[in-house]
């Protein structure tokens, strides 16, 4: 499938980077992002990856902040990670996928509470 019919897919990297917006309370400089992200072991082109994430909708710029003498970028998430997982889930299954999908995530939340 073509990127633009999956605009709910994200690489590995993509994810990871995600998971640090996803993770954080404010907007972030994308300076911020690629030490969150080389924390987690990943050392990626965050910039392509914010690029990417920005065409897909999932991330935000959000403002500028003072970084030295110049200013930066900050960015932030559009969605949850569960309002993505949401979406995700819903542009992928058709509608009576959706509808045993729903039947299956009520039956697994029944039995993890039991």
């Amino acid at each position: 499938m073509a990127r633009a019919n999956r605009p709910y897919h994200l690489t590995p990297a993509e994810e990871s980077v995600m998971t640090v917006f996803w993770n954080s309370k404010k907007a972030m400089p994308q300076a911020d992002v690629i030490k969150k992200a080389e924390e987690n072991g990943k050392e990626r082109s965050i910039f392509s990856i914010i690029n990417n994430l920005l065409a897909k909708g999932l991330i935000q710029a959000d403002g500028f902040v003072r970084a030295g003498k110049t200013y930066a970028r900050t960015f932030s998430a559009t969605m949850s990670r569960p309002e993505y997982y949401a979406k995700m889930v819903a542009h992928t299954l058709n509608d009576k996928e959706l509808v045993v999908f729903k039947r299956a995530l009520k039956a697994e939340v029944n039995a993890a509470d039991a």
